[in-house]
C-alpha cells in the first residue's frame, strides 16, 4: 500500500521535499540512531519520515518544515514503540545469534541416547506382556483407549487402569539414576 501512495505522489509534490531529504538525511539517521536504533532500522526511520511528509494533503500550511520533519521523527519513534511493545519485539531473537548443531551427534550423545533405550528395552521387559502391549498400542501405533478396549473384549476403564500402571512403572523406574 505504502509502495502505491508513493507511485502515486507527483513530481511536484516531491520537489520540496528532494532538498530536505538530502539535507536531512543523515540528521534524521543520527536521530533515529541515538534512540536505539540499529543503523539499518534507523535509515528505515528516516525513509519513514519522508514518506510520511509525501504524504500529507497541504505541504503549504507546514510553516518550519525543518521543525516539522523532527516533529514527524518523534512520531514515528513513538508509533514504532507500541507497535514492537505490541509484537513484543525484545522478547524475540535472532536467527544470527542461534548456533545450529551439526547434523551428527557427537559421540557423547549417541552412547547416552543408546544408553537410555536399552534402560527404556529393560524396564517394558519387566511389565507384563498384555500391558507392555497395551501402551505400545496407545502410544506408538496411536489407538485410543476404546479401540484397545473392543480389541482385547474388556472395558475402557480396564484400558485406563494398565496405562496408569504401565506410566507409574515407567516413571518409576526411569527417574532411577
Amino acid at each position: 500500500m505504502e509502495g502505491e501512495r508513493a507511485q502515486d505522489i507527483s513530481k511536484t509534490q516531491m520537489q520540496p521535499f528532494a532538498g530536505l531529504a538530502a539535507q536531512y538525511f543523515a540528521p534524521l539517521v543520527r536521530f533515529f540512531r541515538r534512540r536505539g536504533y540499529s543503523a539499518d532500522a534507523a535509515e528505515d526511520g528516516a525513509q519513514e519520515v519522508f514518506v510520511r511528509m509525501l504524504g500529507l494533503e497541504d505541504h503549504a500550511r507546514i510553516e518550519n518544515p525543518d521543525a516539522y520533519l523532527f516533529r514527524v521523527a518523534s512520531t514515528v519513534v513513538t508509533d514504532r514503540a507500541r507497535r514492537d511493545g505490541v509484537r513484543h519485539v525484545s522478547r524475540h531473537e535472532s536467527a544470527d545469534d542461534l548456533s545450529i548443531a551439526g547434523e551428527e551427534p557427537s559421540p557423547e550423545r549417541v552412547l547416552s541416547d543408546r544408553q537410555q533405550l536399552e534402560r527404556l528395552r529393560v524396564v517394558l521387559d519387566e511389565m507384563p506382556a498384555r500391558r507392555r502391549e497395551i501402551l505400545m498400542l496407545s502410544r506408538m501405533d496411536g489407538l485410543s483407549y476404546s479401540q484397545l478396549a473392543a480389541r482385547y473384549g474388556v472395558t475402557v476403564s480396564a484400558i485406563e487402569k494398565q496405562m496408569m500402571k504401565a506410566i507409574a512403572h515407567m516413571h518409576r523406574r526411569m527417574g532411577e539414576e
